[in-house]
C-alpha cells in the first residue's frame, strides 16, 4: 500500500477547506442578495395613535381591479410594511386617517425607511431619503398648476405648461446636484416629468371643446414614438398620456365620433405600427375596453371582430383577461337584458326585496338611467350635486327616469347618505344591490369602477353599458335625443 507524502495531504486537506469555505461564503452572499430584495417600511414612532391608516400604492394601472400593493394598515394592525422589490420603482404613499398629501416616493431593492405625519405632509428617514422626500419638497416650492384661461387661449395654455415643466425639471437639477441620488432616480423623475407635462396639455376635461384649432400645431414636439418604450411600468402618467394621445389625434382626424368604428381602427392600426411590447399591448387592450365602455349596443359584433383579431396578439394575462371577459359579456347581449339579470335582488330604501324586472316595470316607458354608485364615493357625490339641475330638466323634458343602484356593503351609511342627499334629486328609486345577488348585475353592466352609468331605452333595450356622465354636454344630449328618435 502506497502511502501519500504528508505534504500532499496537507494540501489536499486545505483545498478541502477553502473549498467549504468559498461554497459557504457563495451560499451567504445568495442569502443576502435575496435579503436585500426585502424592503422595510415602518412608522418612526412605534404604537404612534395619530396615523390610522395608510395606503402603500404601486402606481402602475390596472383595468378591473384597484393596483394597491397593500391596500391599508389600521391601528389594529401594525403600520409597518415589508415586502420584496426586484428593481427601483415609484410607489405612492398617504395616510388615510387623518388625511395627508399623496406623494411618490423612489424605493430600492434593500431599502428600510420609516415616515412621520406632520401637519398633513409625511417625512421619510433611511438610506435613501432623498428618493423619499424628493416629492414632498417640489410640493412645498408651491408652483401653480396651469389652469386653462379662456381669454388668453389654448397657445397660451400649452406655453404655461411648458413653463411648469421647465421649473420642475430646473428644481431636480439642483436636487440632484445638492443630494446623494441615483442616476436611475434622476432619469425616473425626468420621466414622470416628461409626461406629466403631456397629460396635462392633452388633457380634454381641462380644454374646452374646439379649443384645438390646429391640431398638427398644438402637437409639435409630441409622437406616438414617445411611447415607444417599455421601462414605464411605474409612471402613471406615462399610461395616463398615452391614451390621451391616442384620443387626440383620433379627434383630430375624426371630430366628435371618437367612439366609432373607424376612430377604434385608426388607433389600434396607430399602434399596432407604432408600439412593441408590453406598451402595445396595453395600448391596445385600452382602447378597446375604452370603446367598450362608450359603444352603443349595435357596435357589438363589429368589437367582437376587433378582439378576435387582437386577442392572440395578447401575451399578458391581465390584459387577455380584459379582453375575453368583454367578448364573454358581448356574446350575452343582443341589446336586451338577459334574464338572469332581469332576476337580480335588490333592497329599496326599507329593506325591502325587489327584483329589476319589478323595478323598471313600476316606471313604464321612459328612457332609463342606472346610476353606481356608494355612499364613501366622493366622486359620485360630486356629480350627483353639480349635475342636479341637468337631471331635473331630463326628467321634466325628455321623459328620463333616473334610478340609484348602490354597491354599499354597509346599509345604514347608505340610508344616512341618501338621506342626506335628499334635495339633489335622491329622493326616490334608491336601491341597495344585494351582496348575494350582485354578480350578474355588476357583470352585466361591467361595472369596475364608480361612479358608473348605463342608459336603456323606453322597451328596456340597452343603449349603452357604460354611458357618459349625465351632464349637459353635447355627447349625452345626442345620446337622449337619439333614443327620443328612434322611438
Amino acid at each position: 500500500m502506497i502511502r501519500a507524502p504528508k505534504r500532499v495531504l496537507t494540501i489536499l486537506l486545505v483545498v478541502i477547506v477553502i473549498g467549504i469555505l468559498v461554497f459557504n461564503l457563495k451560499k451567504e452572499r445568495s442569502k443576502l442578495i435575496e435579503t436585500s430584495k426585502q424592503v422595510y417600511l415602518f412608522a418612526e414612532q412605534p404604537g404612534d395613535t395619530l396615523i390610522e391608516s395608510v395606503l402603500l400604492d404601486e402606481t402602475h394601472i390596472e383595468f378591473n381591479k384597484q393596483s394597491f400593493l397593500l391596500k391599508a394598515k389600521n391601528e389594529h394592525e401594525n403600520l409597518n410594511f415589508s415586502f420584496k422589490l426586484e428593481s427601483p420603482r415609484l410607489f405612492r404613499f398617504a395616510s388615510f386617517k387623518p388625511s395627508s398629501i399623496a406623494f411618490f416616493i423612489y424605493v430600492t431593492p434593500g431599502d428600510t425607511l420609516s415616515y412621520k405625519l406632520d401637519n398633513s405632509i409625511i417625512t421619510f428617514n433611511g438610506n435613501n431619503e432623498a428618493h423619499y422626500n424628493f416629492f414632498k419638497e417640489l410640493y412645498n416650492l408651491n408652483l401653480n398648476y396651469p389652469r386653462y384661461n379662456e381669454q388668453l387661449g389654448i397657445s397660451e395654455y400649452k406655453k404655461v405648461h411648458e413653463n411648469y415643466y421647465k421649473n420642475k425639471q430646473q428644481f431636480l437639477d439642483q436636487y440632484a446636484k445638492n443630494k446623494n441620488v441615483s442616476d436611475l432616480f434622476y432619469n425616473k423623475i425626468k420621466d414622470v416629468f416628461k409626461f406629466q407635462y403631456i397629460n396635462g396639455i392633452l388633457n380634454q376635461n381641462s380644454i374646452p371643446k374646439g379649443a384645438i384649432t390646429n391640431y398638427t400645431e398644438y402637437l409639435k414636439g409630441i409622437s406616438i414614438n414617445d411611447f415607444n418604450r417599455n421601462d414605464q411600468d411605474d409612471n402613471v402618467n406615462f399610461y395616463l398620456a398615452l391614451t390621451k394621445y391616442l384620443n387626440i389625434v383620433s379627434e383630430e382626424k375624426f371630430g366628435n365620433n371618437t367612439y366609432s368604428i373607424e376612430s377604434l381602427d385608426f388607433q389600434l392600426d396607430l399602434i399596432n405600427k407604432n408600439l412593441v411590447g408590453n406598451t402595445k399591448e396595453y395600448a391596445i387592450t385600452k382602447m378597446i375596453f375604452e370603446f367598450d365602455s362608450h359603444s352603443i349596443t349595435k357596435n357589438s359584433k363589429n368589437l367582437q371582430d376587433k378582439i378576435m383579431i387582437y386577442l392572440p396578439q395578447i401575451k399578458e394575462e391581465k390584459y387577455k383577461v380584459v379582453l375575453e371577459r368583454i367578448n364573454e359579456r358581448l356574446n350575452k347581449i343582443n341589446n336586451r337584458l338577459a334574464e338572469n339579470v332581469y332576476g337580480s335582488i335588490l333592497l329599496d330604501i326599507d329593506g325591502e326585496r325587489i327584483t329589476l324586472k319589478d323595478i323598471l316595470k313600476n316606471q313604464g316607458n321612459t328612457i332609463k338611467i342606472i346610476d353606481f354608485w356608494a355612499s364613501w364615493c366622493a366622486p359620485c357625490i360630486k356629480e350627483i350635486k353639480s349635475s342636479h339641475e341637468f337631471r331635473k330638466k331630463l326628467i321634466q323634458n325628455k321623459n328620463v327616469e333616473f334610478y340609484y343602484f348602490s354597491i354599499d356593503e354597509n346599509q345604514e351609511s347608505w340610508r344616512k347618505k341618501v338621506a342626506e342627499l335628499q334635495e339633489f334629486g335622491m329622493d326616490k328609486n334608491q336601491y341597495v344591490i344585494s351582496k348575494t345577488q350582485s354578480n350578474h348585475l355588476i357583470a352585466f353592466f361591467n361595472v369596475s369602477t364608480i361612479p358608473h352609468y348605463a342608459i336603456l331605452d323606453y322597451n328596456n333595450n340597452v343603449v349603452l353599458i357604460n354611458s357618459p356622465s349625465p351632464n349637459d354636454t353635447l355627447e349625452f344630449n345626442d345620446i337622449i335625443n337619439k333614443i327620443e328618435i328612434s322611438e
